[in-house]
């Protein structure tokens, strides 16, 4: 789900970091794409708050089922461990 910049119209996508990603995985990389910053090609880092509300709802959502499916993801990682 790509949403628009509020400067350019371009589409913008989810901050990544390698870091959080080495340090701590799939699990890192969604927890850090839920609470980063999005990026706009042409404009660089779009705070959040310049998007119109019901965006920003729309991405608070999208973070809250990326945080759910990092938990599962750790449920079911522990989940498979207990079983060995």
């Amino acid at each position: 789900m790509a949403y628009e910049c509020p400067r350019c119209g371009q589409p913008v996508r989810r901050g990544y970091s390698s870091t959080a990603q080495h340090a701590a995985g799939l699990i890192g990389a969604l927890f850090y794409a839920a609470f980063g910053s999005f990026q706009c090609a042409k404009c660089g880092t779009v705070a959040r708050r310049e998007f119109p509300p019901e965006v920003r709802t729309r991405m608070a959502t999208g973070s809250f089922l990326m945080v759910l499916g990092a938990i599962v993801l750790i449920g079911f990682v522990l989940w498979i461990v207990s079983k060995m």
